[in-house]
Order: structure tokens, then sequence, then C-alpha cells
């Protein structure tokens, strides 16, 4: 009996063209004030496929990302930062969405919030999607557009790991405001967080990095020497990886005092929970956030093996975190967000 393919032609038809809607993926230049798309082409890589919103009252994407851009810059004040009414915790239901930057005992807070779900039953649920290529970023924003944060359960919790390649919060930032505002129109909270540590320190211990495929000192740093902006390199700092991702460094060549501007403003729009290396902390005021049962994190993916280096190369590693803007950044997260840290002056 022959097949009928009549029936098949509209369904192939409505597929085909579903995925004629497409979002040019712009960019925004750390020091502009509005951005435009009329140099952007539809086959270049910045060209994904948007997602399509079923609720009218949901911001379009666009419209935020023009809002975004004519923001005014934000000064680092401690009245800008966001913030957690304790009087209302905890929440009943929620997102926490954790950027884990490498080589900051994200891998410890990962497992942690990995046991946590396991401990506090079917209401709480687990998700991530990293990778190393850059279509990570399209597949990433589209789940958690279309899933991750829809239809959430009056006491549901639902944790959301974001690493390599999956988020770039300078140049997708109007996605966060776009979530927060889904998830909170729902009743729940949207909790972003991460954690953060010593610039030099941060720099060491990616140094491990350079064992396996054998490379020298030079050639590890080599990404951050001033004249190689616009480059990927085979570690990400603290800094870049904030605002880029694992993409190429600083590729609008802002200076390294805009780069930390631009950090510091990303932290006070989005993230309600940041530390240095302060886990402890870290672990009760999510446990206060959400209510569940104390756990403490323990240490995960530690590095066993020993990291030699002359005053020469220490005095490298030195040089060239504080050139690329992290020093600077990470004392400028101490000021705002670190009490009593410069109560010594008193």
């Amino acid at each position: 009996m022959p097949r009928n393919t009549k029936r098949k032609y509209p369904f192939v038809m409505w597929t085909l063209l579903s995925f004629t809607c497409f979002r040019i993926y712009v960019g925004l230049h750390l020091s502009s004030k509005s951005y435009t798309t009329d140099n952007v082409e539809t086959t270049s890589k910045d060209f994904y496929t948007e997602f399509v919103w079923p609720r009218k009252e949901r911001t379009p994407i666009n419209k935020l990302k023009q809002q975004v851009a004519n923001k005014p810059k934000l000064k680092p004040l401690l009245s800008n930062l966001r913030s957690v009414d304790e009087s209302n915790l905890p929440y009943k239901c929620g997102v926490i969405f954790f950027y884990h930057i490498a080589c900051t005992g994200g891998s410890s807070i990962n497992h942690w919030f990995g046991q946590q779900v396991k401990r506090n039953g079917p209401e709480t649920s687990y998700w991530t999607k990293w990778g190393r290529k850059e279509k990570m970023e399209a597949n990433f924003i589209d789940i958690m557009s279309n899933n991750r944060t829809q239809n959430i359960a009056p006491n549901e919790w639902r944790f959301v790991h974001a690493h390599g390649m999956s988020y770039f919060p300078n140049a997708s930032e109007a996605y966060l405001y776009q979530w927060r505002e889904e998830v909170e129109s729902q009743g729940c909270a949207f909790v972003v967080t991460t954690m953060l540590r010593d610039a030099i320190g941060h720099t060491i211990s990616q140094t491990k990095g350079m064992i396996k495929p054998n490379l020298t000192l030079d050639e590890f740093m080599s990404h951050l020497e001033p004249e190689n902006n616009n480059q990927k390199g085979v570690f990400v700092t603290q800094l870049d990886y904030l605002l880029y991702n694992m993409g190429p460094r600083n590729e609008y060549n802002a200076t390294k005092e805009e780069k930390v501007r631009r950090a510091v403003e990303l932290l006070q729009r989005h993230f309600d929970v940041l530390l240095l290396s302060d886990y402890g902390r870290f672990a009760d005021i999510i446990h206060k956030i959400t209510g569940w049962k104390p756990l403490k994190i323990k240490p995960a993916n530690v590095f066993g093996g020993d990291l030699n280096y002359s005053y020469a190369e220490l005095q490298k590693i030195k040089d060239l975190t504080e050139a690329n803007g992290d020093v600077a950044f990470i004392d400028a997260v101490r000021h705002l967000y670190t009490p009593g840290y410069l109560d010594y002056l008193l």
C-alpha cells in the first residue's frame, strides 16, 4: 500500500517556517550608550535562532536590549547593590542562577547544589548546559527562556548552572532582566549568584592548566599581553569570565578601567549573592533564601600537584593580572561587598 505523503507536506512546511524566526545577537560595546544592528550580517556567528514568547505580558527581548543599552551608568555605591529582603525569607519558590567562574571553588558549589537537589525531593531540580562551542549560548538561552523560567510550581526550586560558553553576561545582559521578570511575575524569586577570589591567586591557580599541554608560562599568559586583545587564551581571568565568558578577551579594546566599571555594573544590576571565597556564608545565605536544611560545602576538584615559579615568573603573573584589570576589579568588589573591609581605617 503506497504511503500517503500529501498529509506530511503541511507539517514539513510548518516546521521549516518555524525555524525562519531569527534574532540578531548584538554585543553591547562596553563604552557605548546605544547600539545599532545595521552592520550585523545574517550569516555571521552573531545571528542566532530567536524564541517566541507565548505570553503577551512579557517584555520583548529586543525592546529590553534597547532599554539596557540606554540605561545610565551606575555609580559603585552600596545603595545601588541588589539585596535580599530577609523579612520575607525563606522564599516559597524560585530559580537560583549560579554563574560558575572557573577556579573559584565553583565545582564545590555546583556539587553542593546537586546534593541539595537530591535531599529536597521532587520539588527541586538541577539543570546545566555548557561546553566549548559558540552555539552553546543560543541553546542555553532558548532552554532558559522557554523551560527553566516557565510554569514554576508554588513550592518549587530550580537550580541553573551556567558555565563555559553557556552565557555571556556583557553581550546578553538583557536576558537576565527577562528571566527575572518572568520568574518574579509568578510570585517566585530569581536569585543570581557567583563566587570570586583573590585576583593574583586566581591566575596562579589557573596555571595548572599549562601542565598537560606542556606550555611555558610565556605561552600560557600570552593572551594577556596588552597588544593581544580580542584573543582567546588557554585560561580566562575572573574579570574577563564575568564579561566575556570563554570568548575573546576584550574584543572592543576597552581600557581596564572601563572593563572594571562594566563588570561592577553587571554585579550591581543582577547579582543577589556575591562572596569572595566564603563558602560557609554562601551556604548559610542560600539556606535562608530557600529554607533548605543546612549542608556544608565540601571541597571538590582540588588540584593536588605543585606549582613552582621563579620570582621573575611570579612578577609576570602579577603584572599581567594587574594590567588586565583583575586586581582593581577584586578590590572594588571587596569595597562594595565585604562588610568591614575598610574598618581598619576608622
